[in-house]
């Protein structure tokens, strides 16, 4: 929930002003604009990446003023449009979000992605290398292996990031079903401008009308 929030990356400089948004639990609330209208800036805030420099922005009741960081992004997992992935195995990727977790584990996170099938198709399965930055997947490979990353973490809230803006619109579809299997249950924010990733979402938020709204 944001509640009256102005938040700026340089004083004097507001990129946001007067905003107030709420999404529900369980609700998938696709916020749209422009670029440059500040929804990576409000990602931001929520994340607890930024302060805002008036209003309140609280995650799952805790303000993200005065919650412990490590407290707020236990709460969070976040869908990058471009995800990082560590140099090492699948298996270490995956493992970089629940260390403990069995082989069983991440087979099951790589079904929610839509992923197992693929990895299993792979001669070393969990032990393929994924290059550096995950080069020697594709993008839209990637991107699974990062969503089911985040399903691992298990956690309520979920922040996607314009998380098909990098691949074309095959891997788009795949996706796209991944990102509804990880969100049952599930609270989430949708940063998008693309048209199939906004029809998944219960409400769309125009975050320019917003602004000029105030």
């Amino acid at each position: 929930e944001l509640d009256d929030v102005s938040a700026s990356w340089t004083p004097g400089r507001p990129v946001l002003t007067g905003v107030s948004i709420r999404v529900d639990p369980g609700e998938t609330v696709a916020l749209v604009g422009p670029s440059g209208i500040g929804k990576s800036t409000l990602s931001a805030l929520v994340q607890g990446h930024l302060t805002p420099a008036s209003g309140t922005v609280r995650v799952d009741g805790m303000d993200t003023r005065t919650t412990d960081p490590r407290e707020l992004r236990s709460r969070l997992a976040v869908v990058e449009q471009r995800p990082f992935l560590f140099l090492g195995t699948i298996a270490d990727n995956l493992r970089m979000a629940a260390p403990k977790a069995s082989e069983a584990d991440l087979w099951a996170a790589l079904g929610v992605a839509g992923l197992a099938e693929e990895v299993g198709a792979m001669p070393l399965g969990l032990q393929t290398p994924v290059g550096e930055r995950g080069r020697t997947l594709s993008g839209g490979q990637a991107q699974r292996l990062a969503i089911a990353r985040v399903a691992l973490r298990d956690a309520p809230i979920l922040i996607l990031d314009e998380p098909t803006s990098e691949v074309d619109l095959a891997a788009e579809a795949q996706i796209l079903a991944a990102l509804r299997r990880l969100a049952e249950g599930r609270t989430v924010l949708l940063i998008a401008h693309r048209p199939q990733a906004i029809l998944s979402a219960d409400r769309v938020i125009n975050l320019a009308e917003l602004q000029e709204g105030r």
